[in-house]
């Protein structure tokens, strides 16, 4: 039986003589998690509904003490995530390590996963042996609405179309936008990323366009130089979690601080309120240009993250 399945049918982990992990009815864990997991980010959560929170492939546990409910936490093959408490109990680094061994011995995992940590829980999963990533992440959001769009000089605005090839839906201008996001969106000094190839940029822009409905594509935006007829600006807005959202901002060098990156934003914003889309959010790096675009545009921050913390091989 794969391990996938396992964890499925697996109705009770042991972590120790008293401490056990039962599988939960998602329904009542959502509520649960709603209260007793980070207030902030389930805020941000909750306009999505919450039932997006576990990762694809994780399963909602009861964290339970003699038989009595005491947290509980979304589990995957490799991986921990929304692991909260209920008062007085409090997590610490002996249960992070407790969950991670019982992990590893369901799959054998050499590297075991915290996904989307809050900060405030950083501490005990590196006391519980995860290495941290080195860059922050947080969620911005704000209401959509229509904004008066300045006359055109010098730029051309479009909207991307999509292809039916073989009945699968791409970009008609794919690798044109492909290679421009991959020059001008993925700058390592910048965003501290590891490197990305144009063939990954390529994939990702062809599962967002299987994805993503018509509203969203209308409200996405690329800005062509109307002398060189070069494009210089994209802006592709797609769905996460039920949400519209920013997948892909980014302008080239020689054209920055000239507000493209704004209008671009404030377009989606007017074509998600004429579409009757409540709201436009983002996941930005902490400190990347971005953050600043979208705070001056009145998204609201929500709390810091780490996108992913990793407990390498069997721990010491």
């Amino acid at each position: 039986m794969r391990t996938e399945d396992r964890l499925k049918n697996l109705q009770v982990i042991e972590l120790t003589a008293s401490m056990h992990l039962y599988k939960a009815e998602f329904a009542e864990w959502k509520r649960y998690c709603s209260i007793y997991y980070h207030q902030a980010v389930v805020g941000f959560q909750l306009q999505a509904g919450l039932a997006h929170l576990p990762l694809e492939g994780s399963m909602p546990y009861w964290l339970k003490n003699d038989g009595v409910i005491i947290g509980g936490a979304a589990i995957s093959i490799d991986a921990i995530r929304c692991l909260f408490t209920i008062p007085p109990h409090q997590a610490d680094a002996g249960l992070v390590r407790l969950l991670s061994k019982a992990i590893r011995q369901l799959g054998e995992m050499q590297a075991i996963h915290a996904r989307d940590v809050p900060t405030d829980q950083e501490d005990i999963y590196i006391r519980a042996g995860f290495c941290p990533e080195p860059y922050g992440y947080r969620w911005m959001q704000r209401p959509s609405a229509e904004f008066i769009q300045p006359l055109n000089s010098g730029i051309k605005l479009a909207h991307p179309e999509i292809n039916n090839e073989a009945g699968e839906h791409r970009l008609l201008l794919e690798r044109e936008i492909g290679l421009f996001l991959f020059k001008h969106a993925y700058d390592r000094a910048c965003t501290r990323m590891p490197a990305i190839s144009f063939a990954e940029v390529l994939v990702k822009l062809r599962s967002n366009a299987a994805r993503n409905p018509e509203d969203v594509l209308l409200a996405s935006s690329l800005i062509y130089d109307t002398a060189t007829r070069a494009l210089i600006g994209v802006c592709l807005i797609g769905m996460q979690e039920g949400c519209p959202s920013i997948d892909e901002l980014a302008v080239m060098p020689s054209f920055r601080g000239r507000g493209l990156a704004t209008r671009m934003v404030q377009r989606a914003l007017t074509i998600l309120e004429q579409r009757g889309q409540p709201l436009l959010r983002i996941r930005v790096m902490h400190g990347h240009p971005i953050e600043s675009v979208c705070f001056q545009l009145g998204f609201m921050p929500g709390p810091l993250f780490l996108p992913s913390m990793t407990q390498y091989g069997q721990e010491v």
